[in-house]
C-alpha cells in the first residue's frame, strides 16, 4: 500500500499549467492530503474486513463451552492473543524480535544460563510450545530484520492465489455467521 502511494504521483501527475488560463498544480499539501486520505481508507477497510469476517470466527459462541464461570477465561485471552497477532502482524513481529533479543542478552549472563539448563528439559517449556504454537505465534520469526512475518505473507498470498478463493471467502464470511461448516461446504 505504501508503495502504491509513493508511485501515484508519478502515475497521475497533474495536468500542466497552460499560459494564460491560470490553472495552477495542486499543491503539495493538496498531494499528501490525498494519499492520507487514501491510507487512512485502506485501514479503515482492513479493519472492517477484520472485524466482520476473522474476529466472529474466532469469538466463543453464545451459551458454548466457554461459558462457564471461568471456564472460558483462558481460551478467551488466547485468542485474544490470536486475534492481535493477526490485526496487528508488524508490531507483533517487533515485540518477538525484543523479546528474542532481550531472552539472548540474559541467556548470555551466569543466571541466565542457569536458568536455560533448568529450563532445557521442562515439561512446562513443551507444553508452553505447545500453547504457543496453538496461538498462532511460531508465524513470528527469529529474524531481527523481519518487518512483517513471511507465514503471514505467504498465506495471503496461497489465499490470492487459489482457484477456490470465492469458496474460502465464503467460509470465512459463513464462520463470522455462525456456521462453523460454511468451509466446508
Amino acid at each position: 500500500m505504501i508503495d502504491l502511494l509513493r508511485m501515484l504521483p508519478a502515475l497521475y501527475p497533474a495536468p500542466p499549467a497552460e499560459a494564460g488560463e491560470g490553472r495552477e498544480r495542486p499543491a503539495l499539501f493538496d498531494l499528501i492530503r490525498l494519499q492520507a486520505m487514501i491510507y487512512e481508507e485502506s485501514r479503515r477497510l482492513q479493519d472492517l474486513l477484520f472485524e466482520r469476517l476473522l474476529a466472529p470466527a474466532a469469538r466463543p459462541a453464545e451459551g458454548g463451552d466457554d461459558a462457564g464461570a471461568g471456564a472460558g477465561v483462558i481460551p478467551a485471552i488466547l485468542r485474544r492473543a490470536q486475534l492481535l497477532v493477526l490485526k496487528h502482524p508488524v508490531a507483533a513481529q517487533a515485540a518477538f524480535a525484543a523479546l528474542i533479543a532481550e531472552g539472548r542478552r540474559f541467556a548470555a549472563t551466569p543466571e541466565g544460563a542457569e536458568w536455560a539448563a533448568a529450563l532445557a528439559g521442562s515439561d512446562l517449556v513443551r507444553r508452553g510450545r505447545q500453547v504457543w504454537d496453538a496461538v498462532g505465534m511460531n508465524m513470528l520469526e527469529d529474524d531481527p530484520d523481519a518487518i512483517l512475518p513471511s507465514a503471514y505473507l505467504e498465506a495471503l498470498l496461497r489465499a490470492a492465489r487459489s482457484p477456490d478463493l470465492e469458496a474460502a471467502l465464503r467460509g470465512l464470511y459463513d464462520a463470522a455467521k455462525g456456521d462453523p461448516l460454511g468451509a466446508a461446504r
